[in-house]
């Protein structure tokens, strides 16, 4: 395998320096790029408000000669003169002036009859048109803008009445003022440039004073804050550089002196460590001016003292870990992995040294029952209990083994038929006097043994001895057996059923044959819009182009306990038909597992795998036979894993079993599946219907996701939607459907994402 390429501590800090200078240049050229973004925001609202001021300037100019118009208007002066103009010229020189309505370095003023001509005179300051414009109304005020050879005039006209009720018209009158000179040197600026104010007039062109606005040209003062700014962010920016520049020399220098060499010698003491030639001497390496590397030194030289001692007692802590891994913590015997060790090695040493070897099963009668119905703290005691007796019964040198939940096992090596049978019944006399009833456990408690017997000049069938006597076990618990059996002619028709048979032949080929077994999907449909949500996985078995249904080969399952191995085969098939990409992106599955198998790790590796597909499958698992958990707390841990990685959790088959309710609580379920028993009695109107449809109602305000199976009739599809549950599942609403058909229906109605989980 090919090595990853390794850096020196040089070249790491290097690279870290380099970095930081390189993020540093980054961040400031994001300041100098906000810095522009602040100073154009900064230029716009001086322009903004260098306007706002120019238009406010413009505005009271305009106010104050309307306010002088008014007052001129309003005159008696002003009126005599229009009705006897014999002071006119005296009135329009000097008196306007003195009285102190117009200011005379701005402003002229100028009277004309009714017929707008300019009254009789004498030369004024200023000239002034001799008649009013025609456009002028006659009782309407008006203001315009003129280019008289280079100077912009401000006109206004304003009519002049006999009295205040403003009956009888005079005459008008006629404002001139320098418009330039006027706003700019009664105006104090302070966001504009008085000397860039410019109004855009040809000489001689005329512009209503309503439209002065839009000919104005300005701009605004240079903002020596905004200046002062940059300037200082400037000198900010470059002194940050110079001195992170020469920091990051100053640290890489003092770095390589106080660090990288130390960290070196360090190294090469490691290296000549794992190589043996290392001297522990404190004279080997210089003091070490860190603190924290001198210690790890130090370390070194004393790691190197204690590793002879620490030798020693590892290979005792060793041992006795060897111990502990092959014995089984709940009754104190020996484990399955201890088992599966220790028959490895009895049968290479029977066939080098022949002899009469039984094989013995044990497992506990109704021991389900007594688990549900007393708890799993007394069902761990009946099970400690049993393990003490089956130890005392056992020959001196025999070992018991713990190979299931209830199920142990030994094998006896120098010994006969007869001697088998004489331990197994000193192990039920055993069994049969211990003191179950202190516990307060009413029920018997008893076991079934199965025994084969392998002679010392059979050996070559030695490894069938497990097989053989599971099957003996099997026959031992049929009713009238003496829940002893040894294997042989008594058990030929146990063995038939369970080995020879077609169903069983079909399931041992599906398990050593991928693609064997099939999926078939049925839907689950949402209420009460009745749209299909997800599909559920079931498992067929195509045997010689037949289809073996669940019914034929899930007993054998169970009785030959390859719940585990089933599963496993199940994923595997699932994971082929979702890597498929036949099923559309959303599409979620549900899948069937036995509650043995979920304390099996390898199940939930497989399960983490199968998680990839979340993305695009959203998946559910549903949890059957949960009356058969003996390891409450690891399976509830696990399911709690595998919620993590986005598993729903649904209790399949709620309403069989032992103790279902009990289960409900323990374990962390998101999903419920009422049995096809109560989703039946929902179609009864009589008290257990109204029972079943209550304890839905509670279910339902608790939390839980219902699911209604075998749901077949109108009746009883209404019922369930009545009552709230979430999802049905039945014939009426859909059969279970290969993965082809169902690709097939899902691409011929164009769905993209047919479901979510």
């Amino acid at each position: 395998m090919k090595r990853p390429a390794s850096f020196s501590i040089k070249q790491i800090a290097l690279a870290f320096i380099i970095g930081l200078l390189v993020l540093v240049g980054l961040i400031g050229s994001f300041a100098a790029y906000q810095t522009r973004a602040v100073t154009h925001s900064l230029k716009l609202q001086s322009v903004n408000a260098a306007q706002s001021e120019l238009e406010a300037a413009v505005q009271r100019l305009l106010s104050q000669t309307e306010e002088q118009a008014v007052k001129l208007a309003r005159w008696d002066e002003t009126r005599q003169q229009l009705v006897l103009p014999e002071y006119y010229t005296y009135w329009r020189d000097q008196r306007v002036y003195e009285s102190g309505m117009l200011d005379s370095r701005y402003v002229r003023a100028a009277l004309y009859n009714q017929s707008g001509m300019l009254l009789a005179s004498g030369p004024a300051k200023t000239s002034l048109p001799a008649r009013l414009p025609a456009s002028l109304q006659p009782h309407q005020n008006s203001s315009w803008l003129v280019n008289e050879t280079g100077a912009v005039a401000l006109y206004h006209a304003f009519p002049v009445y006999s009295g205040e009720q403003r009956q009888t018209l005079l005459g008008h009158g006629l404002i001139r003022v320098d418009f330039m000179p006027a706003l700019l040197r009664e105006e104090t600026f302070h966001f504009t440039d008085s000397s860039n104010v410019s109004l855009a007039l040809k000489p001689g062109e005329t512009l209503v004073a309503s439209d002065l606005f839009s000919r104005l040209s300005f701009s605004a003062r240079p903002d020596p804050d905004q200046l002062l700014f940059q300037t200082i962010l400037s000198r900010t920016l470059i002194a940050l550089f110079v001195l992170l520049a020469a920091t990051a020399l100053f640290g890489f220098v003092a770095y390589n002196r106080l660090l990288a060499r130390p960290l070196g010698r360090l190294s090469q003491d490691i290296d000549a460590m794992q190589q043996g030639r290392f001297n522990p001497s404190p004279s080997r390496s210089q003091s070490i001016r860190i603190s924290e590397l001198e210690n790890i030194r130090r370390s070194l030289y004393d790691y190197q003292l204690q590793l002879r001692e620490m030798h020693g007692s590892l290979e005792h802590q060793n041992r006795e870990f060897h111990t502990q891994a092959r014995q089984d913590t709940l009754t104190g015997c020996h484990n399955r992995r201890a088992y599966e060790e220790d028959w490895e090695r009895f049968r290479q040493e029977s066939k080098t040294a022949p002899q009469g070897v039984a094989f013995l099963l044990f497992d506990c009668d109704r021991f389900k029952t007594i688990n549900d119905t007393y708890g799993h703290a007394k069902g761990d005691r009946v099970l400690s209990i049993i393990a003490d007796a089956l130890v005392m019964a056992l020959r001196a040198n025999d070992r018991l083994y713990r190979i299931g939940g209830d199920e142990f096992a030994t094998f006896l090596s120098r010994t006969t038929p007869a001697q088998a049978k004489q331990v197994a019944q000193r192990c039920q006399s055993l069994i049969d006097a211990a003191g179950f009833g202190d516990l307060g456990i009413i029920e018997p408690v008893g076991l079934s043994i199965g025994i084969a017997f392998c002679a010392a000049d059979q050996l070559e069938h030695v490894d069938e001895l497990p097989k053989q006597a599971d099957i003996a076990m099997y026959t031992a618990k049929q009713p009238g057996r003496t829940r002893i059996a040894l294997y042989g002619e008594d058990t030929e028709r146990a063995s038939q059923t369970l080995v020879a048979s077609r169903e069983t032949s079909a399931l041992f080929q599906a398990l050593a044959t991928p693609g064997m077994i099939e999926m078939h999907y049925q839907a689950i449909h949402a209420l009460p819009g009745r749209q299909v949500d997800y599909y559920e996985a079931l498992a067929r078995i195509r045997y010689h182009g037949n289809l073996i249904q669940p019914e034929a080969f899930l007993p054998v399952v169970s009785s030959r306990r390859l719940e585990t191995e089933f599963d496993l085969a199940v994923l595997n098939q699932v994971d082929t038909d979702l890597s498929s990409g036949q099923l559309p992106t959303g599409c979620g599955i549900s899948i069937n597992l036995s509650a043995q198998s979920i304390s099996h790790p390898e199940i939930v590796s497989q399960l983490l795998e199968l998680s990839r597909h979340n993305a695009r499958h959203p998946l559910m698992l549903e949890i059957t036979e949960t009356s058969l958990i003996t390891q409450m707390v690891e399976v509830s841990t696990y399911l709690d894993l595998l919620r993590t990685v986005n598993y729903r959790i649904a209790m399949d088959d709620f309403g069989t079993g032992y103790s279902p309710l009990r289960y409900l609580v323990d374990l962390p379920v998101d999903v419920v599946k009422f049995d096809i028993s109560l989703v039946n009695k929902l179609g009864q109107d009589n008290r257990a219907g109204q029972v079943v449809a209550d304890f839905a109602r509670m279910m339902s305000e608790v939390g839980y996701s219902l699911v209604a199976e075998g749901v077949e009739t109108e009746a009883v599809l209404r019922k369930v939607e009545s009552l709230g549950i979430a999802h049905a599942q039945g014939y009426l609403l859909g059969r279970p459907i290969p993965l082809a058909e169902l690709a097939a229906s899902l691409a011929a109605e164009g769905v993209e994402a047919t479901c979510n989980i």
